[in-house]
């Protein structure tokens, strides 16, 4: 026992890790975009990613679902039997293959079309052609890491996301040169194609891992139960259809929803550049920030998904019920601060970083959210991994269906703040009915004055340290940016150090403490 949760943590670990690293080039990278090709070239290439997240839930995310929740269970049933783990891959890569190639040549041969009349922006077309050709590829360095998920080995998958942005951001910087050469501004579609490249590449890298890894001189160790690939098929339809489904329609609403935007703008009175560039400024440039604290949370997922499939298939929904706890408790104290973080900071980050005095409003809008987005992602793998992906499917739904709303209604009237309004409100009913379906399920335990209460304070009085140390400081470091990121520091290890006197003091549990 003490092994697997010492495997659980360092996973968690590993994946934060490279996620930090992975998001912190992103920056940089997206700082890079900013400058090159505009607000309103960003706004096109963030056009893109609503039919992206529509291929990726028909070809790559439910089935790398069902891989890991399989392979969880077999590690835990089936004495360890790498045969019929290796089955599951096999079954899953081949429902993967089949409909991402289906997929991808719909794309390509109907790119126009898609563009014209679904994204609503001719100009996208030729940015539909590269995501097709990179469907095939993404969505099998998606099943390959749900297997290494499934057996709670992250460091190929992690590692695997910092080759994947490395090859993004270089792919690009060398075609920025060649343009440079040709005296040809960088389009989006030339982003595309530094995506593409770094596809392939990842694939080619999570395979050849795959082979050195998994394809060891086997142990005598006879499985409790064969597997066949045709039988294993099946399973994983009967767990993905239903995932694919919730996910499609999911992923269709949020499409809607992005594409609905810039044209609901021009309903409000802006013109189409104005629409395009403020919706590339929230989506490009406010987001971003939101969710770089989210490599946590997206880590404690990735990793207690399996865990949870895995302690159900033995029964222990004691373990359940603790990593449930731990879980909420350390959303909430990650979230509470992460909001402090943004409110104070939220400004400069979006004049330093980007030079948009509106992203650094939209960033401290958004900041309300963290709690409840980092909550209801964590709960919902815990569901997920429970199996009750119906229940999370309708909870989406619901609080898509008032993004919705907000965006079909009152865009128009209230410009992009109603979609503001409408995120937050959507988070946070689709968090509290995360958890009160969770708390019925497994009766776990709360406490508001250590979830709440506490990193509040904690979160106000490591703010002010942080702003005593920005009116100091400004004589002594010049440059704005690496002001701001003292701060940020100065802010994050009071933070820290304030809940560990809190909690040797208490003698409470920590929510970081793992079980």
């Amino acid at each position: 026992m003490s092994k697997k949760k010492s495997s659980i943590l360092l996973g968690t670990i590993i994946l934060t890790l490279t996620g930090f690293i992975s998001r912190i080039i992103g920056f940089f990278y997206r700082i890079f975009l900013s400058n090159t090709i505009g607000e309103e070239g960003m706004g096109i290439y963030q056009l893109i990613f609503p039919i992206s997240s529509i291929c990726f839930a028909l070809c790559a995310a439910s089935y790398q679902t069902a891989i890991s929740r399989f392979v969880a269970a077999h590690c835990a049933t089936s004495n360890q039997s790498k045969k019929n783990q290796k089955t599951v891959l096999r079954a899953g890569l081949l429902l993967t293959i089949f409909s991402s190639l289906i997929v991808s040549a719909i794309l390509y041969v109907f790119a126009t079309p898609i563009a014209n009349y679904v994204i609503l922006e001719p100009r996208c077309a030729s940015l539909v052609k590269m995501l097709a050709l990179s469907v095939p590829f993404a969505s099998t360095h998606s099943c390959i890491a749900g297997y290494y998920y499934g057996q709670k080995k992250t460091g190929v998958p992690a590692f695997s996301q910092l080759v994947e942005q490395c090859i993004r951001v270089c792919s690009v910087w060398l075609i920025w040169n060649i343009r440079l050469d040709q005296r040809i501004a960088l389009s989006p579609t030339d982003i595309m194609i530094g995506t593409l490249a770094s596809d392939i590449i990842t694939t080619l890298f999570m395979s050849i891992c795959f082979f050195i890894t998994e394809f060891e001189q086997p142990k005598r160790t006879i499985p409790s139960t064969t597997l066949h690939t045709i039988p294993m098929i099946k399973q994983i339809l009967l767990l993905a259809i239903p995932l694919t489904a919730n996910r499609l329609f999911i992923s269709v609403l949020q499409s809607v929803e992005a594409i609905m935007i810039p044209s609901r703008l021009r309903m409000f009175g802006l013109t189409s550049e104005q629409s395009l560039s403020i919706y590339g400024v929230l989506t490009g440039m406010a987001f971003p920030f939101i969710f770089f604290p989210s490599a946590l949370t997206n880590s404690v997922s990735v990793m207690l998904l399996p865990e949870i499939a895995g302690a159900q298939a033995s029964n222990n929904y004691e373990k359940i019920q603790k990593a449930t706890n731990r879980g909420i408790d350390f959303c909430l104290w990650l979230g509470i601060f992460c909001t402090g973080l943004f409110l104070i900071f939220g400004n400069d980050m979006g004049v330093f970083v980007f030079d948009s005095e509106l992203a650094g409003r939209y960033i401290r809008i958004l900041g309300w959210l963290c709690p409840f987005m980092y909550l209801a992602s964590t709960m919902g793998s815990i569901l997920n991994g429970l199996g009750m992906t119906s229940t999370t499917f309708f909870h989406n739904m619901v609080s898509l269906t008032i993004r919705l709303f907000f965006v079909v209604f009152l865009i128009p009237k209230f410009s992009i703040l109603a979609y503001l309004w409408g995120t937050l409100l959507s988070q946070l009913l689709v968090a509290f009915l995360h958890l009160h379906t969770l708390y019925k399920k497994i009766n776990f335990h709360f406490s508001s004055i250590l979830s709440i209460v506490v990193p509040t304070v904690l979160t106000v009085i490591s703010g002010y340290i942080a702003l005593f140390f920005k009116h100091n400081i400004q004589h002594i470091i010049a440059s704005p940016i690496l002001q701001l990121l003292a701060c940020l520091c100065i802010m994050s290890g009071s933070f820290v150090i304030l809940g560990c006197v809190y909690f040797s003091f208490t003698k409470n549990n920590s929510p970081f403490k793992k079980e």
